[in-house]
């Protein structure tokens, strides 16, 4: 699609001169050429001490890399005031951004890093679930990651004493319905600036101190809705978090998708 696009532009651009467009056409062919042979040249020459034959092949490469490439300074000499000068300043351009994203992913490979262990033996388990009350999914949720690790602790920042008040009974009512090795732990921290992010990011943050050689998750509970507007209505707080956490190294995120039962198709 797009080049369809870009070359419509040109044909607009050209008048629909076939002829002008040709120089386009042959500069950009004979480059292509150029940068292919230079390519082998090149290619042979890391495998000369593992190919005999490499110095007939860089000749005859070498032999068409210049060949072609006269052909291009006699082109765009030529023809540079007829359109040969788009693909003289196009290609310095794209070569520059290739090799740039080149460096980049090389950087990357360089330098990232994770405290995650190797060995999934070596892998041991913290669990922290936010939860906003004791709706089916924070349940959910929290048999996830139960069923992972006994180490799970489900957070709720109260806003006031009195939902604080609400969330507990909730809590302990729901645990007398579970065996004893399907307790979880609820932390409620009061928030009485109204914050829940803030508050939540620091427990994180805490906990990923005290226990340093634990692998650290957070799950998040995440709306599934079937109109993009409708991501305008849910999941502001988790996105808000998983933003916060993505620059904190070694804390992983995990999502529970939650579908809405009458758009599952």
């Amino acid at each position: 699609m797009f080049l369809s696009v870009l070359s419509s532009a040109l044909l607009v651009v050209f008048g629909g001169n076939t002829n002008a467009l040709i120089n386009l056409f042959a500069v950009g062919v004979f480059m292509s050429f150029t940068l292919s042979q230079g390519g082998m040249v090149l290619h042979w020459w890391r495998l000369r001490h593992e190919n005999k034959g490499w110095r007939r092949s860089m000749i005859i490469n070498g032999t068409g890399a210049v060949t072609t490439l006269l052909v291009v300074g006699v082109i765009s000499s030529m023809k540079f005031l007829e359109g040969a000068w788009i693909v003289v300043l196009l290609f310095p351009v794209l070569v520059l951004m290739f090799m740039g994203i080149h460096g980049h992913y090389q950087h990357v490979e360089r330098e990232r890093t994770t405290d995650l262990p190797v060995h999934p033996k070596d892998i041991h388990h913290r669990f922290i679930v936010p939860v906003a009350g004791l709706d089916r999914a924070a349940i959910q949720s929290i048999a996830y990651a139960r069923s992972l690790s006994p180490h799970v602790t489900a957070v709720h920042i109260a806003l006031d004493a009195d939902e604080a008040a609400r969330v507990r009974v909730a809590w302990d009512e729901w645990q007398k319905q579970l065996a004893e090795d399907e307790e979880t732990h609820l932390l409620v921290i009061e928030s009485p600036y109204r914050s829940l992010a803030r508050p939540l990011l620091a427990y994180i943050d805490t906990i990923h101190e005290r226990h340093p050689d634990e692998t650290l998750t957070v799950i998040l509970p995440e709306f599934v809705v079937a109109h993009w507007w409708e991501y305008l209505l849910h999941n502001q707080t988790a996105f808000r978090l998983k933003a916060a956490l993505l620059f904190r190294p070694g804390i992983i995120v995990a999502d529970v998708p939650q579908h809405l039962r009458d758009r599952r198709h």
